[in-house]
């Protein structure tokens, strides 16, 4: 049967894919098939040539179910094929026979993960039974990757709504300057990375970042209820906007108490105080990686003694604070960008702290980029959010 006339034949139904070079021999096996499913079970095509087999396959690989091929064959034998066909689509079950012990070839066919090798004579109980098990496995793949494609697209909406939630206009203000860089997870595009610019009013700014433990939709959503609270809260308590410790203090008083249920729920937060008019930095950390307060190009860390939030209720909070001169900049970012999860590594302050002395671009994407490479793999293995301030000028704006 020529090329186009099985390209015809080929309907939306699965597939089954015979080859070997002696026709005899597909002819038996496609008779022997459909003795036992009948024929209106699946879609069976013989071909004798190896090279036209693959290019068929490849075209309707979305409907081939399994592909049982001969070892030794002319231009191409069956565990060159076998890989090729696994290389195009991992979904394809493969079925090597052979009547040799051609222990290389059969070697590189079982490299190419096929599902098993049938020697000749076959007998009719091995042979049906591994077709009964590549239909199930396929459709069990198929199944499995519709439901990841459901699951992906619900992460996407989700990261969809917390990013449209979570942006927000950055202030535009001659007193300070704000940047930006936020990368959620690819594996899962909605992360626990939150962050808050809080405008406390005559060029002050309340700036607050945190990450919530774990990955995927329930750290979002609480990244997204600690969204929602903190206008509420400091709307009812204004002098929270000047007092990183009190903020971070009510914040752990609310969230013990919505969390409870929930105990392995933790969340780190970095609150960073800016007031251009006294002069003032004040900050309060609680499980975030150190505040960078760099002046002339020179970074101090700064961190307080604070527990993470969510777990420990009615425990004292601390900050600490600098004196704020025209040039200073602060930066500060949640751990993805220093973690390497898989590696099970986490840079030190040595290894990152020279990648900010005296660096020519501090924005928050020029920082991220530079962590990167750092990271195993050149890829983020968690959340990764960056916050970067500078000090224009000081003084009511």
């Amino acid at each position: 049967m020529d090329t186009a006339r099985k390209k015809r034949k080929m309907k939306e139904q699965r597939g089954l894919i015979i080859v070997d070079d002696e026709e005899r021999v597909t002819q038996s096996l496609e008779r022997e098939i459909k003795l036992e499913f009948g024929s209106n079970a699946f879609e069976i095509t013989t071909f004798t040539d190896p090279t036209e087999a693959l290019s068929f396959i490849k075209e309707n690989s979305d409907r081939i179910f399994l592909v049982i091929s001969d070892l030794r064959m002319p231009e191409m034998n069956g565990s060159e094929l076998l890989e090729k066909i696994r290389s195009a689509n991992g979904d394809v079950q493969t079925i090597l026979l052979t009547a040799y012990t051609d222990l290389d070839s059969i070697q590189r066919a079982i490299s190419a993960s096929i599902q098993s090798l049938i020697f000749k004579p076959w007998t009719k109980e091995c042979l049906i039974g591994e077709i009964t098990k590549a239909q199930r496995v396929w459709e069990l793949k198929k199944e499995n990757r519709l439901m990841a494609n459901r699951i992906d697209g619900m992460l996407r909406s989700a990261g969809d709504f917390q990013q449209k939630l979570f942006s927000q206009v950055i202030p535009e203000t001659g007193s300070i300057s704000f940047s930006v860089s936020s990368t959620p997870l690819d594996e899962y595009h909605c992360g626990g990375d939150f962050y808050d610019i809080l405008d406390a009013k005559n060029g002050r700014y309340m700036v607050l970042l945190g990450d919530v433990t774990g990955h995927g939709p329930k750290p979002a959503m609480i990244a997204v209820m600690l969204k929602t609270i903190l206008k509420p809260l400091t709307d009812d308590d204004p002098s929270l906007l000047a007092a990183p410790d009190r903020l971070l203090k009510s914040l752990n008083d609310k969230l013990c108490a919505l969390l409870s249920c929930t105990p392995e729920t933790l969340i780190a937060v970095s609150a960073v105080y800016l007031d251009p008019v006294a002069k003032t930095l004040s900050i309060a950390t609680a499980g975030l990686p150190p505040v960078l307060h760099i002046r002339n190009g020179v970074p101090e860390l700064l961190r307080t003694p604070n527990r993470i939030l969510g777990a420990f209720p009615d425990v004292p909070f601390y900050k600490t604070e600098r004196a704020l001169l025209p040039g200073d900049r602060v930066v500060f970012f949640t751990d993805g960008l220093v973690e390497s999860v898989k590696d099970f590594h986490c840079l030190t302050t040595e290894e990152y702290l020279p990648l900010l002395t005296r660096c020519p671009d501090y924005s928050a994407e020029a920082i991220r980029d530079k962590f990167r490479p750092l990271i195993g793999g050149g890829t983020f293995s968690d959340d990764a959010t960056v916050i970067s301030l500078c000090v224009e000028r000081l003084g009511p704006s």
